[in-house]
């Protein structure tokens, strides 16, 4: 029986799909397989060498001692390896490390020439396998998206990270960003600002990092945007009223670092224009938790960034090269570009009655605030069945007559029925200081995504970082409000083509830019650098732990009673059993005993 005969036997038997996936996978020219001269196969991928040329046996053992030297620190069970190669590492590793390990390579020709060119039929009945990049597990292995209880650490192997094609940087990314795979929830306290465009990015971060099965909680504090408002009532002259907003944005600092010690999270992601002031930042830096920014504003207009970036230990960007460069001559945070996403709950396609097609509807429509270009822009329009929809509209001049409800802010779920009810929605981004197109401008807004989680057609002006996130058989890409305006004109005439360019648009975005996308990508970028520190913080188990161990006995239902984040305490519980009505519950009686238990014995003895 030849080597791949016998691989592939013991591979059938765990894993009998990918196995002949595995036979029939093609092997592309960039898979080049030479040897050493003392017969060891070598694999090498776009000109990148997966092992050392000369003696890759030892080099497996010099990095499986590295990584079992890492997992013991980290008092790991369960070992994550991205990438194959040809497995001199992986089976080096499973030498010395006794716990399971999880085998991701994504690439089936990397299988198939180890399978042709390696004995590793004793790694192969030895290993979990995941063959995707998302980390959907092989055949219902035990791998993948399976929630574990076991202590993880994901290991990327060096050489296939370098792989041009970024696949098994995209895999390392997800393991490390998943909870369930890491083996332990994080923590992750969502502060948004008062009021303002990032306030509604805050709830769809908070929504996409619970769906990444992280315990997260969301301080909103736009409720306090009516006192600061309420500010202007003193009259003060400009520096005094400024004074007052600072103190102001100072209080409610203090109270984000009271939330901070009353939650104890391992992370505080901020949104842009939170609250947050060098005082707050500091105390919330003591107290262990990792500060991260994402500033999902134009750096050229706001630039509070220059006072308190160098607080921040993660700063996240919606642009890229110049503003990386300006915020990283003042941190030396953690800085990495990250674009704005949509909520595929609440942007999405409607059904809309004749009511409220009649109400929404129009051929041309725009929604946003009233900014100097977009003034001048939008009367080359006035001869199109145009509505604007939105606020600080006022002295618009001959735009007053397209302004509907006397520019009165518009609801989110307004704004989707909106979308949805216009054949072509302009999405010109704002510009203080631009008439029309911005020649400079940069970075994508948020509504370019949400038109297209609605599978609504738009215009949009071009944006230098655009592409890749999307190209013209998906948008209408304008340089100038001229083009702008021919645009509009030939797809209200040419539904057959407007029709599936928002289609695909639509198809694009949910495959790559959900809010859930871009926080998978956060965390990954976190938990790369600090993966350790994390997972050695001390935390309390919560209900919501046990739960999902053992959710089907009877401690489990009873445990479901509970807030998921409830901790797990006797105190907690015991509290709750007291108010319950009707016979015990024989949890609820064990925990009474314990407690009682406790009570009258163990504290007696601790003191």
């Amino acid at each position: 029986m030849t080597l791949r005969e016998e691989n592939q036997r013991v591979l059938a038997v765990r894993a009998p799909t990918l196995a002949v996936a595995i036979t029939a996978a093609p092997v592309p020219p960039s898979h080049v397989l030479t040897w050493t001269e003392a017969g060891a196969p070598l694999l090498a991928i776009a000109g990148v060498s997966l092992q050392h040329r000369t003696d890759p046996m030892q080099d497996g053992v010099r990095w499986a001692r590295r990584a079992a030297e890492r997992l013991a620190a980290a008092g790991a069970t369960r070992a994550v390896v991205v990438g194959l190669g040809l497995g001199y590492h992986v089976e080096a590793l499973a030498a010395r490390f006794t716990g399971t390990i999880v085998v991701v390579e994504p690439d089936l020709a990397v299988w198939r020439l180890a399978l042709a060119n390696r004995d590793i039929a004793s790694l192969l009945a030895r290993i979990d396998i995941v063959t995707s990049a998302d980390g959907d597990a092989a055949d219902g292995s035990t791998a993948g998206t399976t929630v574990t209880s076991e202590r993880t650490r994901v290991l990327g192997y060096g050489p296939s990270l370098l792989v041009p094609t970024g696949v098994y940087r995209q895999a390392l990314t997800t393991w490390q960003a998943s909870a369930t795979r890491l083996g332990v929830r994080m923590k992750i306290l969502v502060v948004s600002p008062i009021y303002g465009g990032s306030w509604p990015i805050a709830g769809y971060a908070a929504r996409a990092l619970g769906a990444l099965g992280h315990e997260t909680h969301l301080l909103d504090l736009s409720p306090f945007h009516e006192g600061f408002r309420a500010l202007e009532r003193f009259g003060a002259r400009r520096v005094r009223r400024r004074a007052l907003e600072s103190r102001y944005c100072d209080t409610l600092g203090a109270g984000v670092v009271a939330a901070v010690e009353a939650i104890q999270p391992d992370i505080v992601l901020a949104l842009a224009q939170a609250p947050l002031g060098v005082a707050a930042l500091d105390e919330i830096g003591a107290s262990g938790a990792l500060r991260v920014l994402w500033f999902v504003e134009d750096f050229r207009v706001l630039t509070y960034w220059r006072e308190v970036a160098s607080h921040y230990d993660y700063v996240f960007t919606i642009q890229d090269g110049e503003c990386l460069d300006a915020i990283g001559g003042v941190t030396d945070a953690c800085l990495e570009y990250l674009p704005c996403g949509f909520d595929p709950e609440i942007h999405r396609p409607v059904s809309l009655g004749a009511d409220e097609r009649a109400a929404y509807g129009s051929e041309v429509a725009f929604v946003g605030a009233g900014y100097r270009n977009r003034r001048l822009a939008f009367r080359r329009f006035l001869d199109a069945d145009f509505r604007i929809w939105g606020s600080d509209w006022e002295g618009a001049g001959d735009l007053a007559r397209v302004i509907q409800r006397g520019g009165a802010r518009i609801t989110t779920e307004e704004s989707v029925r909106i979308f949805n009810a216009v054949d072509v929605n302009l999405n010109l981004h704002s510009s203080t200081y631009h008439d029309g197109v911005d020649p400079r401008g940069d970075f994508v807004n948020p509504r370019t995504f949400e038109l297209a989680g609605c599978g609504a057609f738009q215009v949009v002006d071009r944006r230098t970082l655009l592409p890749p996130l999307f190209d013209q058989r998906e948008l209408a890409i304008a340089h100038s409000v001229a083009e702008m305006r021919e645009l509009t004109r030939y797809y209200l005439a040419h539904p057959e083509e407007r029709i599936p360019m928002a289609g695909r648009a639509r198809r694009h975005a949910l495959a790559e830019h959900t809010y859930r996308h871009r926080l998978a990508r956060l965390l990954g970028t976190v938990l790369s650098r600090e993966q350790d520190r994390l997972l050695a913080r001390p935390r309390v188990a919560t209900v919501g732990d046990v739960v999902r161990e053992d959710g089907e006995s009877a401690l489990g239902r009873f445990l479901a009673r509970f807030d998921p984040a409830t901790p797990l305490t006797l105190e907690r519980l015991v509290g709750s059993i007291v108010e319950h009505e009707g016979p015990l519950e024989e949890p609820e009686a064990i925990f009474l005993f314990l407690h009682q238990f406790d009570e009258m014995y163990l504290r007696e003895y601790r003191a």
